[in-house]
């Protein structure tokens, strides 16, 4: 077959089958299915499928006429009317899309930067949001009120988590709710990669944040652990600010407390 009519089928949104099977009945002309199924090198149940979409598509039709249904194959000024017709809808589709693009790439980028959430619930989800944080090699930051924490996740779990922190080597600096709990935290702080310093007294909160990466994890107690993960540059970035300048403000804190 000739190969722009064979790429003129394809754009017309033809398989190599249907090239295929127009070919054979283009050069039998008028034929049967099998006839044309057997030059075409086709299977019959195949060939009944190709035939039929062809129909469809425009490029076959059906002579009922004769003792046995014969297949036409589209004769090339068909062909051709349906070709131009499809590049005048791709080319309407071409002006659309181009009026359309300020629109689709503003849509595009809001993906990009939209943040990313994952929720988790229980023990198990309390294990996922350690391992994702954990899996980033570089420092921690951590809002934490360890009166709270302890009573939740018991000694064992805790320690768990330090211990994987400090054999992947990975410090952290923690802002802590005062108690007693939270200043037994500094007397070890050396030992397990951590700084850590007390907020002042008026300050309270339940849930636990980490920040790290481009994510913020946060672990909230009520009558079970609720753990959200957001991922988001932006959303880090603004957590880990808040975290530097209230880090700053309390060196002094801690010092007049040591005092």
């Amino acid at each position: 077959m000739d190969r722009v009519l064979q790429n003129s089928l394809l754009q017309l949104g033809c398989t190599q089958k249907h090239v295929k099977f127009y070919q054979a009945a283009f050069e039998l002309g008028p034929a049967p299915l099998l006839e044309i199924a057997k030059k075409a090198r086709l299977q019959r149940s195949t060939a009944y499928l190709i035939a039929s979409e062809l129909i469809e598509l425009g490029l076959m039709s059906e002579d009922h006429k004769t003792y046995k249904k014969q297949f036409i194959a589209a004769e090339p000024d068909l062909v051709l009317r349906k070709l131009e017709a499809r590049h005048r809808q791709l080319g309407r589709n071409n002006i659309a899309f181009r009026e359309k693009l300020p629109e689709l790439r503003a849509e595009h980028q809001s993906t990009l930067v939209r943040p990313k959430v994952r929720t988790y619930s229980g023990k198990t989800g309390l294990v996922a949001v350690w391992k994702d944080i954990l899996s980033e090699q570089q420092e921690i930051l951590l809002w934490t009120n360890q009166e709270i924490e302890r009573q939740f996740f018991g000694e064992e779990t805790h320690d768990l988590f330090i211990a994987e922190r400090i054999k992947k080597r990975i410090s952290t600096r923690v802002l802590a709710v005062d108690s007693p709990r939270s200043r037994d935290l500094i007397l070890t702080d050396e030992l397990n990669l951590r700084q850590t310093r007390i907020l002042p007294s008026n300050a309270s909160f339940t849930s636990e944040t980490y920040i790290y990466g481009n994510k913020v994890a946060v672990l909230d107690i009520g009558k079970d652990i609720f753990g959200v993960i957001t991922e988001s540059q932006q959303i880090a970035n603004s957590h880990r600010n808040i975290f530097e300048f209230t880090w700053t403000a309390s060196e002094k804190n801690n010092k007049e407390k040591d005092e």
